[in-house]
């Protein structure tokens, strides 16, 4: 581990993004679950900030129950969670969703219906995209509904195979009708006020561990928290060093189970 700028000793909150950072969905990455274990019984606080909407939160809490880190629905926040909030905060009750389960659980959770009708069209990681769901979102823009994504990843990694996120899909949607999306996982200010809310802790004292140098760590520094990025992800070593500005990291992480030891 390379600590650059701070004392891992006077962390008390550690955040993980999941997806690249604490596994590469079929399993979790080595030491992962050792380590969140050390941190729990040092007393520290431990959260999950993701832009999955494969699972809902409690989908990925029982999925990282089942992998061996026992974790509580609460103690997750994804960017389909903040944008259900989002849309029952501002009292819209249908979305054109085009996503995955989780994301539809969400909004079903907020009692938010998926219409072809809507004045909304909210975009995901969907491996089931099609033209026909193309043409429908394109078709709602053009007749004046507003377009939104729940992040800005490119791609994510399952074992070593590289699929495409909600990114390139809300390209293509931007392309034909010239909107531009507004964001509601990360880097956005509106899922910074939902971690806020949902969490108690003290951004001085919090750690954002990530594996995006892209939404990451912009979206750490945005919260005024710490950041780390881990090279099993996304991201390299070089990458991390090369990085500047709001991208640029406190710490890199090469190896997680040396966490644990520095606090």
């Amino acid at each position: 581990m390379t600590s650059i700028y701070f004392n891992y000793k006077n962390v008390k909150t550690f955040i993980f993004d999941l997806d690249g950072t604490v596994w590469n969905w079929n399993s979790l990455f080595p030491n992962m679950a050792e380590t969140i274990k050390k941190l729990k019984a040092r007393n520290r606080k431990v959260f999950y900030v993701s832009d999955n909407n494969i699972l809902s939160r409690k989908g990925l809490a029982e999925r990282l129950t089942q992998m061996g880190i026992p974790t509580k629905t609460e103690e997750i926040v994804t960017a389909p969670y903040a944008a259900a909030r989002y849309f029952k905060e501002k009292r819209i009750k249908n979305v054109y969703a085009i996503g995955e389960k989780g994301l539809m659980d969400e909004l079903s959770n907020f009692n938010i219906t998926v219409s072809d009708k809507s004045d909304i069209v909210l975009t995901s990681i969907d491996r089931g995209f099609t033209f026909w769901k193309l043409k429908t979102a394109c078709d709602l823009i053009r007749e004046g509904s507003k377009l939104y994504s729940t992040g800005l990843s490119t791609y994510w990694r399952v074992n070593g195979d590289i699929l495409p996120a909600e990114l390139p899909i809300q390209k293509a949607i931007e392309a034909v009708t010239g909107e531009t999306a507004t964001i509601l996982g990360k880097p956005s200010d509106h899922l910074k006020k939902v971690v806020l809310e949902e969490f108690f802790l003290y951004p001085e004292d919090t750690l954002f561990i990530g594996d995006d140098i892209k939404t990451d760590m912009p979206f750490a520094h945005k919260c005024s928290f710490r950041s780390a990025i881990v090279t099993h992800g996304l991201t390299t070593h070089k990458m991390a060093l090369e990085a500047r500005g709001e991208e640029k990291p406190d710490a890199i992480i090469n190896d997680i189970k040396e966490l644990a030891n520095l606090i």
